[in-house]
Order: C-alpha cells, then sequence, then structure tokens
C-alpha cells in the first residue's frame, strides 16, 4: 500500500530535470512520512497500547454516490491535471496529492450496540489526477440565489480564483439577479476574472444580486447551452438544490456536457447532513451583539424587558446558539417548541417573576416562534414561503398586557437586527470554511461530478449528491436535543411551558 501510494505521489511531482530522480524519490519518501506520522497515528506502537478490544465492527460502506458526466457521456477524453496558472506551479507538486475517487468519508461516525456493521460514506472532495475538459474548453457561470448571507463574495472569489488559476478557465460569468438572470437577458452576465473579484471577500452580500423565484426550466437550459456554459455553480438553500438538480436532470436528458456544482447557503442553518452552513457562526456573532445591546437597554430602566428577534423561519437554530453564546438571556423561543404564555409556568409568568428577582429580563425569539398563536396568513413570498406575522410585536403586546394586570408597567425595548446579522461580511472562521467549499466545488465539476453539492461533513469536505441533500432538508433543531437542553440550563426557563 505504502509503494502504491508513493508512485502516485512520484507520479504528481513536477520536479524540475536538474533535480534528478533520486532526489524526486526522497522528497517523495519524506512526504510519505510526514502523511503517516501526522495524520495516520493509529500505526505508532505507542498509540497501539492504548486500544483495547471492542464488539463493534464495520464490515460494509455504503456510499453516496455523485453524478458524473460520463454516465451519459460515456466517451469523454480525459487529461492530465496540472496547475495552469497555480502561483506555486513551478514548485514540485509535493505539498498535496490528489484524491483518488474511491476515497470515501464516513457519514456515520457514532456507533453503538445495535448500529448494526453497515457504514455510510460520501465522496471525498478535491482535486483529481486527470479531468475530462480540454484546455479551453470551459465556460463557467455562478448564481446567487435566495437571501443574503455572509461569505456569499468569499465564494464567488474563490470559485472564481480556482478555474482561473488552477484549471486556466478564462471565460467565468456571473449571472445577475438569481434564477432569472439566466434567462431575463435584462441585465448582461458580468465577466468575472481575478482582477474584477479582487477584494469582495471584504463586502457583505453578493457582487452578483440576489433573487427569490424566477425559475424557468426549459428557459434557463436553453440559455446556458446557448452561450456555451458547460459549468454552473449554484449557491443557495434546499430549494434552490431542488432547482440546481432540475436544472442537472433537464441537461442530462439533452446530452449535454453540463457539470452543476452546488455550493449550500442559508442563514437558519437547516440543510441536512452538512456540519453546518457557511455564514451561520458570523450571523451568531453579530446575533450576540445585540442580545448585549439589549441587555444594557433592559438593565438600565424599571422593569426593563429587552426582546430581540432574530431569524429562523422554522429553525431555531441561530436564537439557541445566540443564547448559548451570550449567557445573557432568560428566555429562548424557537418555532420547535410549542409556547404556553399564560399560567403558573406559563412564559409570562415566568418574566414577571424574572423581572422582579433581577430588575430585567431578556427575551430572544425566532421568526417563527409561535406563529400557531397568531392569526395564520395564506400570503406567500416568490419561493412559497409563507408570510410571518410579527412574533415580536405580540410577545410585546402580551408582555405588556401581562404587567398591566399585576398593575405594573412593562418598559420594553424591541430590537429586530435580522437583516443586519445577514449582510454583514464573512468572519474569519467563515471565510476559511467559504474557500473550502467553493474550492473543492470547482475541484468536483473539474473532475466530471454533476448534480452534486459541496459540504463539510464530520469536518471533512465531501461531494454530496443532491438529491440526498433535498431529502434531508429542512432540518430542524431537536426540543429533545443536547443543544436546546444546554439552552434551557443557561435561561433557567420553565420547562413545562415549552413541551
Amino acid at each position: 500500500m505504502a509503494e502504491e501510494r508513493l508512485g502516485r505521489i512520484l507520479g504528481h511531482l513536477s520536479l524540475a530535470p536538474a533535480a534528478g530522480e533520486e532526489k524526486a524519490k526522497n522528497m517523495a519518501k519524506e512526504l510519505q512520512h510526514a502523511v503517516t506520522t501526522r495524520q495516520l497515528p493509529l500505526r505508532k506502537p505507542e498509540f497501539q497500547k492504548l486500544l483495547s478490544p471492542c464488539d463493534l465492527k464495520v464490515s460494509e460502506i455504503k456510499t453516496l454516490r455523485c453524478d458524473h458526466i460520463k454516465d451519459y457521456i460515456p466517451d469523454l477524453q480525459y487529461r492530465a491535471n496540472h496547475p495552469e496558472r497555480a502561483k506555486i506551479m513551478n514548485v514540485p507538486r509535493c505539498y498535496n496529492r490528489f484524491t483518488e475517487d474511491d476515497e470515501f468519508v464516513m457519514l456515520d461516525l457514532i456507533r453503538k450496540d445495535g448500529s448494526g456493521t453497515t457504514g455510510a460514506g460520501l465522496v471525498r472532495a478535491g482535486a483529481r489526477s486527470a479531468v475530462p475538459w480540454r484546455r479551453g474548453e470551459v465556460n463557467a457561470a455562478i448564481v446567487t440565489c435566495g437571501g443574503l448571507c455572509p461569505g456569499l463574495n468569499v465564494v464567488i472569489n474563490q470559485i472564481v480564483e480556482t478555474l482561473y488559476y488552477n484549471y486556466g478557465v478564462n471565460n467565468i460569468y456571473g449571472i445577475k439577479w438569481g434564477f432569472r438572470g439566466i434567462w431575463n437577458n435584462e441585465e448582461p452576465w458580468l465577466r468575472l476574472t481575478p482582477d474584477s473579484v479582487l477584494g469582495i471577500h471584504e463586502l457583505g452580500g453578493t457582487i452578483l444580486g440576489s433573487s427569490r423565484g424566477g425559475f424557468n426550466l426549459p428557459k434557463m437550459v436553453d440559455a446556458l447551452l446557448d452561450k456555451n456554459v458547460n459549468q454552473l455553480y449554484v449557491i443557495g438553500g434546499d430549494g434552490t438544490h431542488r432547482g440546481a438538480h432540475a436544472i442537472y436532470l433537464e441537461g442530462k436528458r439533452r446530452k449535454a456536457k453540463l457539470a452543476v456544482a452546488c455550493v449550500p447557503k442559508t442563514i437558519d442553518n437547516d440543510v441536512g447532513i452538512i456540519d453546518h452552513s457557511f455564514g451561520f457562526h458570523t450571523a451568531v456573532e453579530k446575533a450576540v451583539d445585540a442580545i448585549r445591546s439589549s441587555v444594557v437597554e433592559a438593565s438600565c430602566i424599571p422593569n426593563g424587558i429587552g426582546v430581540v428577534k432574530l431569524m429562523g423561519r422554522e429553525a431555531g437554530f441561530i436564537a439557541a446558539h445566540a443564547v448559548l453564546s451570550s449567557r445573557r438571556v432568560d428566555l429562548c423561543l424557537v418555532p420547535e417548541v410549542s409556547v404556553e404564555l399564560d399560567g403558573e409556568d406559563g412564559v409570562l409568568n415566568y418574566l414577571y417573576r424574572t423581572t422582579k428577582k433581577q430588575g430585567y429580563a431578556v427575551v430572544v425569539v425566532a421568526e417563527g416562534a409561535g406563529v400557531s398563536m397568531m392569526k395564520a396568513t395564506q400570503k406567500r413570498d416568490e419561493s412559497g414561503n409563507i408570510r410571518l406575522p410579527s412574533i415580536g410585536q405580540f410577545l410585546k403586546q402580551k408582555i405588556n398586557a401581562y404587567f398591566k394586570s399585576k398593575g405594573e408597567k412593562a418598559n420594553i425595548k424591541y430590537h429586530d437586527p435580522s437583516y443586519m446579522i445577514r449582510s454583514v461580511p464573512a468572519n474569519a472562521a467563515d471565510s476559511v470554511m467559504c474557500n473550502i467549499l467553493a474550492e473543492n466545488a470547482v475541484h468536483g465539476a473539474m473532475a466530471g461530478y454533476t448534480g452534486f453539492t459541496s459540504g463539510l461533513v464530520n469536518n471533512r469536505s465531501v461531494y454530496i449528491p443532491i438529491p440526498a441533500i433535498t431529502a434531508t432538508s429542512p432540518v430542524r433543531l431537536n426540543p429533545m436535543g443536547r443543544t436546546w437542553e444546554r439552552v434551557c440550563n443557561d435561561t433557567q426557563q420553565p420547562h413545562k411551558g415549552l413541551y
């Protein structure tokens, strides 16, 4: 096995002729030693002594296979993958190795009695040693759909740079205003180059603009093929992924050489399978700033109550994580947990008691919490989402009425930073994640994969078939899970009134 890997490494080295074969072998051996000692600690004798037998066994790995262009265009011609314009192209390629198609990342890491002997795996992301695209053949387009999210511009920047520097792609286009921009011809596509996207990673929003709706499958595929686009990069949530998959299927039906690669984006962190979505941690970080402001406001007035409304139509991840991060919240309301307002164990009485005890209280509420208590609406936006009534204003009215029934006045300070937390630039951690996701989306499309999304699973980069994403999304905060348990332990809010 070591000799086989050594052979692959030697095959990937691009040493200058003067370096000589012996030097190349020595460098490869050093690289192999580094890989073994750093990434494979199980081989170390001192580590082996710490291990003890276990009855659990995994005898079979079933993988989520990603579709490939060769599935319907079997006569693809491949060429060796070499960095075209990369700044390190004159340095021996020993800093990394190509990923093999038979490398997988375990999806279900946690094993226990009853787990069985079959595991699930995902295709490992990364550059392949051969690509089914001729030099100069690729015409790529990028589109952002749905709501804003920190990191969109980082993803755009990295897709452009990876295409240009690693694969020598010159024709890269940015599609304006989401799916509708593919076909409506109202605004010309942007020509994207490393110079034109320089510095955009420091900006919030998306330089391409975004919108909901506008999905017209025949017109979109016609427009893409008319403009000779053969790689489409789609950045969006689970609804956008459904649209991207439809584009892939239509291209496949037409036998078009069209790779469709996605990068999952959702401010609510409700896309399934992946560890978390990019921009989520930035949004939580900014939400905490709003909570801290609310604490100051509420604590400086008699019977002060700060109400902070955060994004989360059907998932309370932002609210829950912001509460856990701030550690200054007395009540957290999320869509997944039903709310009991009245009664001894209701949240109104709890807020009243908390205010009497410490002089103030702070409430964090996700926008979709308590919808069942308010008048239902059938109005929907262009993506089909129900327009939510204002839970923040509803709570404000109820709290005022309850305090009035006690012969007192509540001083409520209402904060709604919803759009502030999603329109800011990505923080450092999210920026790194965006770089990884975008780069691997390009590696996947250049390898010939299609109908997939680039994600992090168990902190490893993988390719996930779009149907697996749409089948498991949107996900919800588990009301019986550890995150919600931590929230309730931190706020000390009444459980009976919430379950």
